[in-house]
């Protein structure tokens, strides 16, 4: 499976990471993938919950759940943002 090389902003802990994201994967999916590297790398000060959104960062429009990595824009080095 294709993966897109992603920029994730984690507002919670200020911090940046580089996370590769299935091009197929519902956005919703990713959301809780990301929710739990975040978890973990962020040391305790970021704790998802299940209204954690993903963010567009270059429009702030929250991505829509049901859409794929591919077809909410995602390619690689997008900016995205977690909360």
């Amino acid at each position: 499976m294709k993966k897109y090389l992603v920029d994730v902003f984690l507002p919670a802990d200020g911090k940046h990471y580089d996370v590769y994201l299935p091009t197929g994967k519902q956005i919703g999916e990713a959301t809780k993938l990301l929710v739990n590297i975040a978890e973990s790398l962020s040391g305790g000060s970021y704790k998802g919950s299940t209204d954690s959104l993903l963010i567009n960062a270059k429009t702030g429009e929250p991505l829509n759940k049901n859409d794929t990595v591919y077809d909410a824009g995602i390619r690689n080095s997008s900016k995205l943002i977690l909360i």
